[in-house]
């Protein structure tokens, strides 16, 4: 899915860099392009103070735009290739315990025409609220009983993505009507009510837990 915040992501990690590859054809560089190689192409600062790299290199070589703070201590590098929902994966990384939630999720499992320019995260009440500096992102914090329910495991370019399921994101949808708009959590509903694996049972044990199951009832036997 090609979304605008993933051209809005495209030119953020493009428009500085200035250097590539060549940028790193020294001693330090070399050893810099190594570790971020070795990570997936994400590394934090303590993996590379530990090989060796002072951090007078580190901001170095971020205002040459070889790299990118995506928040402070974890840093991407700004070759590695960008693909769909590249924002996506900077966001497992920088924050793993989070998982992407309401329209986020709603683009991403196609259930939406609707193409958010921030990303929604959902983290465990209680959970202290990360300083992320790129990509957009907001943050909602839900009970650990909503929190845990519905949680999948994507992959993306080798990298793992935590996403509620289809199920669950319709019903959280729901949930926060009042800030996404009915309208939109209403389209997530009669898209997956289209759907050959809908999977009416499911769906019904995620309202349940998200206490908007009787709203649903309503609105599924309006649209069957």
């Amino acid at each position: 899915m090609n979304h605008i915040l993933d051209k809005t992501v495209y030119i953020y990690y493009n428009m500085h860099t200035v250097l590539s590859r060549e940028g790193f054809m020294s001693k330090i560089g070399e050893k810099l392009y190594k570790v971020f190689n070795e990570r997936g192409g994400f590394a934090r600062t303590r993996d590379i103070l530990s090989a060796g790299i002072h951090h007078r290199h580190i901001k170095r070589i971020r205002e040459e735009g070889n790299i990118i703070r995506v928040k402070r201590g974890l840093y991407r590098l700004s070759e590695m290739p960008l693909i769909s929902n590249q924002g996506f994966i900077d966001l497992a990384h920088a924050v793993p315990e989070g998982v992407i939630c309401l329209l986020s999720a709603l683009a991403y499992h196609e259930l939406t025409t609707f193409n958010p320019s921030v990303i929604s995260i959902a983290l465990c009440r209680g959970s202290r609220r990360p300083k992320i500096e790129y990509p957009p992102v907001e943050f909602y914090f839900f009970s650990t009983r909503q929190f845990k329910a519905g949680i999948g495991e994507i992959k993306m370019g080798g990298h793992k993505v935590r996403i509620y399921c289809p199920e669950k994101t319709i019903c959280d949808c729901f949930r926060y009507r009042n800030k996404i708009g009915l309208d939109v959590a209403k389209e997530g509903l009669s898209e997956y009510l289209k759907r050959q694996d809908r999977n009416l049972e499911k769906l019904l044990e995620y309202a349940e837990i998200c206490r908007v199951k009787t709203l649903l009832e309503i609105w599924i036997n309006a649209m069957v």
